[in-house]
């Protein structure tokens, strides 16, 4: 999940486009390195980033500029980074050329769940900032510090993302190795696909959705083996989701 999760006000620069993501796949053992020090900023840049998060903040108080990690270089078997500001991240959802030929890349953790009913997808909010209306696959969201001397791990990021956005908990899923990297061709973030499993049915799961989960979703669907063909195929979901798809 992003640091916040207010949807009052969906700014018009944040432009949805779905086109040219790329996908490559990553070794099971895949490590994450981090890295000390951060890019620094011109002070035109900074100025211009703090403009932006001053701005986004006016109109969404719950904005948190919390500590996120965004990706220097990958391959099939590292992902090497370091820790920034949110506030960075979204100045260049907003503006993705404002870092000009060095862009952030985001790291982000995206799951593949399968249920005893078939995999679940999930259509995230219609208001949400980013990719408003669009069905994905759930949990998903940003590779975020959520406390100090947490362990660089993807499975921990995306089972803490499982309780947040589904209300299910280590107990209830399991995350397998991860299988790709898919960068998005506008904002420049990097999901890494996982997938994940859990004994629950469907009904069960939504349930601890609508129970004890967050909003990112507005609806949740499963989906069966026989179609899975005809949802690869669909407009409206996600590129990385029909990557993970391809997976199955």
């Amino acid at each position: 999940m992003l640091p916040s999760s207010d949807r009052s006000e969906k700014p018009d620069s944040v432009v949805h486009d779905l086109l040219g993501w790329r996908c490559e796949e990553l070794r099971p053992d895949v490590r994450v390195i981090v890295n000390e020090s951060e890019p620094a900023l011109t002070p035109d840049v900074e100025q211009r980033v703090q403009t932006i998060w001053d701005d986004s903040r006016a109109h969404r108080p719950t904005l948190f500029n919390g500590r996120i990690f965004c990706m220097e270089r990958i391959t099939p078997d590292c992902i090497e980074g370091y820790w920034t500001e949110y506030r960075r991240a979204l100045a260049q959802m907003a503006d993705p050329t404002i870092f000009g030929d060095t862009p952030l890349h985001q790291l982000a953790v995206c799951g593949l769940l399968r249920c005893a009913d078939g995999i679940i997808l999930g259509r995230r909010h219609p208001s949400s900032l980013y990719l408003g209306g669009f069905w994905q696959s759930p949990p998903a969201g940003t590779f975020e510090m959520r406390e100090k001397g947490q362990p660089l791990s993807l499975a921990h990021q995306i089972l803490a993302e499982a309780e947040e956005e589904l209300g299910l908990t280590s107990q209830d899923v399991s995350a397998g190795a991860p299988r790709l990297a898919v960068t998005h061709s506008r904002t420049a973030i990097v999901d890494i696909g996982i997938p994940l499993m859990t004994s629950l049915s469907f009904a069960v799961v939504r349930e601890k959705w609508l129970s004890g989960a967050n909003r990112e979703y507005d609806q949740l669907t499963v989906i069966t083996d026989d179609q899975i063909d005809n949802w690869r195929q669909r407009g409206d979901v996600l590129p990385t989701t029909r990557a993970l798809l391809h997976t199955t």
